[in-house]
């Protein structure tokens, strides 16, 4: 059985150690790359969308030195 690598943003937050509102301002700063560190996962026409993060991806994209990270 394979181990679970999308999370909801709250699930995210927890396994990232940030709080919730840090990481949905990280992601709308466009530090993550839809398709790969997040995806929307909520019905088209929906009134607010829903994410998930790839946790191992994001926690990369987060210890990459600010210098060096690529912004999407």
């Amino acid at each position: 059985m394979s181990e679970k690598t999308w999370y909801f943003t709250n699930e995210a937050a927890i396994a990232l150690d940030l709080p919730a509102e840090k990481l949905r301002e990280l992601n709308r700063s466009g530090m993550f790359k839809v398709g790969y560190h997040v995806r929307i996962v909520s019905p088209n026409g929906a009134k607010l969308p829903r994410y998930q993060f790839h946790v191992e991806r994001c926690s990369k994209q987060l210890e990459t030195p600010p210098e060096k990270r690529k912004q999407y």
